[in-house]
């Protein structure tokens, strides 16, 4: 698969991608053409890259033992509808995901356990009132403002708008709760999300919080958030839960 067709795939799917395209590779691709009803069959093994400084790349992700933490290249996805999803895979739902990163979730599921991050207890149910519990992560954005072409440093709650309480989303851990195994198939390739903000079975991270019941609860927070297309970096960064 090309660029162009990585490209036409997720304009397809409602995302709003920058001129200049998303990278993939050829685990991604794979991923890509699988027809539905094999998607999550004997996945495979990313191609894993050492690097000379310590880190290690899988596909396009960038794994920093020491720091504890991964980093990707993303997209904002779409301001348009109410947000179920914080990441996307872009065979995922990008049509109401923050962000689409090139990554397939089950490599990304697997770069969290690269960094010793153990899987938690997930959702009981799609729009569970019940939060999630798992190993904590916190997730940062870097962009650079269209304006004023200043570098931007935020928490990646900053960007979505809660509107119950009419403020930006509570910074707050979105936790680790690793997808299933069902019927010899791995969901988190299926769901093809990386993070969810709606709770969700299947997810690999989910909100942490209890608040993660439907898709009425977080919008884009159009007044910080970049433009849909606007190219990003993401960072997930893993922490030792803060003691009582």
């Amino acid at each position: 698969m090309t660029r162009h067709t990585l490209l036409a795939l997720c304009l397809a799917g409602g995302i709003a991608l920058a001129a200049d395209p998303l990278p993939t590779t050829p685990d991604l691709d794979a991923y890509l053409n699988t027809e539905d009803l094999d998607l999550g069959k004997n996945p495979p093994k990313p191609k894993i890259e050492k690097l000379a400084d310590g880190k290690v790349r899988i596909g396009v992700m960038t794994l920093d033992p020491a720091k504890r933490q991964i980093v990707m290249p993303g997209v904002i996805a779409t301001w348009e509808r109410n947000i179920e999803v914080l990441i996307a895979s872009p065979r995922g739902r990008g049509y109401e995901s923050l962000l689409v990163a090139p990554v397939r979730p089950f490599h990304f599921q697997l770069a969290l356990l690269a960094l010793g991050l153990n899987p938690g207890k997930p959702a009981e149910s799609v729009g569970s009132g019940k939060a999630p519990v798992g190993d904590p992560v916190v997730v940062h954005v870097d962009y650079e403002d269209p304006k004023t072409h200043a570098k931007k440093h935020v928490r990646v709650e900053e960007l979505l708008f809660d509107e119950q309480t009419k403020k930006p989303m509570k910074e707050h851990f979105w936790v680790f709760v690793g997808s299933r195994l069902f019927e010899g198939r791995y969901m988190g390739d299926v769901l093809g999300d990386l993070i969810v903000t709606m709770h969700h079975p299947d997810a690999i991270v989910d909100n942490g919080m209890a608040n993660g019941t439907n898709d009425y609860i977080y919008n884009v927070n159009e007044k910080v958030c970049p433009k849909p297309g606007t190219r990003v970096t993401i960072t997930i960064q893993a922490i030792n839960k803060p003691k009582s």
